[in-house]
């Protein structure tokens, strides 16, 4: 299993380890801690990068045109 430095990611990863794997909303449950960490991610790059989430841009935006949006 993946570990982390970062003890909130680390938590989160922890919790989605112990869920019940029977459970129905376990797609749910899984896809609210990966929201979560990924807002732990972009906290820890802000930090690093002094970009605040408001500022970054969607690669996938960059490389496609008017017509395609």
């Amino acid at each position: 299993m993946a570990t982390s430095k970062n003890q909130k990611i680390q938590a989160l990863m922890d919790e989605g380890a112990t869920l019940d794997m029977n459970d129905d909303s376990l797609e749910a449950k899984l896809q609210l801690i990966a929201q979560k960490v990924a807002e732990e991610q972009q906290k820890i790059k802000a930090a690093v990068t002094g970009v605040s989430h408001d500022d970054l841009v969607d690669p996938a935006d960059a490389f496609t045109c008017e017509g395609c949006q």
